[in-house]
């Protein structure tokens, strides 16, 4: 299958208002901005510290954004992809992700704010990280989440992702391949 068409597969229409409740809002998923999204990234990882790492390093998300890294390994600087989901121009949330090795892509975070939680924007964020990935080569998906998170595993598996319990770390790691 050709990248294109596992692309088209799980092409993201975001339209730029979403009408929710009769109420018109501003949705906009975009590349991370440094200077606007840094402070508000940090204070949501703050608050869902628990669901977001197993690492202890608190500067570690910082650390992550300013580099652009999943890791402290300096040929990694800049792997990072970042993509953030504004409502009304308030950060919503964000995923992160990479490639891992030549084909495997890597969904390393995925956030989204207690207020803007059940808007869909958890699965619109997985959508627009998956159309990315696929087009900078990646030929299958993984990402890792607790076993007790059965919201993202949802998103996970209305997506199409198919999870396995790791018994070595306890966790669930789910893998997307297109047909």
């Amino acid at each position: 299958m050709t990248i294109s068409k596992k692309v088209s597969l799980i092409s993201l229409l975001l339209s730029p208002s979403l009408c929710i409740s009769s109420q018109t809002i501003n949705t906009k998923i975009c590349n991370f901005n440094p200077q606007h999204d840094t402070k508000p990234i940090l204070t949501l990882f703050e608050k869902n510290w628990d669901r977001l790492t197993e690492d202890t390093d608190k500067t570690l998300p910082a650390f992550m954004l300013k580099h652009r890294s999943y890791d402290t390994n300096p040929k990694n600087f800049g792997s990072l992809h970042i993509k953030v989901l504004h409502e009304n121009n308030k950060l919503a949330g964000f995923a992160a992700y990479y490639i891992e090795k030549p084909q495997k892509g890597q969904l390393l975070l995925l956030a989204v704010g207690e207020n803007f939680r059940g808007k869909g924007y958890g699965k619109a964020l997985m959508q627009c990280a998956m159309k990315e990935l696929f087009s900078i080569g990646a030929s299958h998906i993984t990402i890792w989440t607790d076993t007790d998170n059965v919201h993202a595993q949802r998103i996970y598996k209305d997506l199409g992702f198919k999870g396995t319990f790791n018994p070595e770390n306890g966790h669930m790691m789910f893998t997307y391949w297109p047909q």
